[in-house]
């Protein structure tokens, strides 16, 4: 019982970033400072800010005991990407905000380089880890 209280307790952080998300799709007319405008600055701004939840969803997967972690990566780019067409729905209805393809590629895209960061990063320090167990 314990196990599945601490396997949903990490699945807050993947839907308070989700929230975040919504909240920052809600604001009307949203633009960046010229600055930090360029041809394709939106879309990358897409893929930076779905990067981290691919993470965390990835990182939730890993935690949550009803997830075999074989399917975790196609659940991650499912929930990812269903989330993104999501949000491209919303915007829809928020005023000065429309659906695009391209963004959704970019949430997308986003999702799969965060998941895969985490797999890379998992790999990378849990080979360490048992040099370190195994030099002691």
């Amino acid at each position: 019982m314990m196990k599945i209280i601490r396997g949903t307790c990490v699945w807050c952080l993947p839907c308070v970033w989700a929230l975040l998300i919504f909240v920052l799709s809600s604001i009307p007319n949203l633009t960046t400072h010229d600055r930090f405008s360029f041809e394709f600055s939106d879309k990358i701004a897409h893929l930076l800010i779905y990067m981290p939840l691919g993470f965390f969803i990835y990182s939730a997967q890993q935690e949550w005991p009803l997830v075999e972690r074989r399917y975790s990566f196609k659940l991650t780019m499912i929930f990812g990407v269903l989330y993104g067409i999501s949000d491209e729905i919303h915007q829809l209805f928020v005023p000065g905000r429309y659906f695009e393809v391209a963004d959704f590629i970019a949430d997308g895209l986003g999702i799969f380089l965060g998941a895969a960061s985490f797999v890379f990063l998992k790999k990378k320090y849990s080979r360490q880890l048992v040099k370190i167990t195994t030099n002691e």
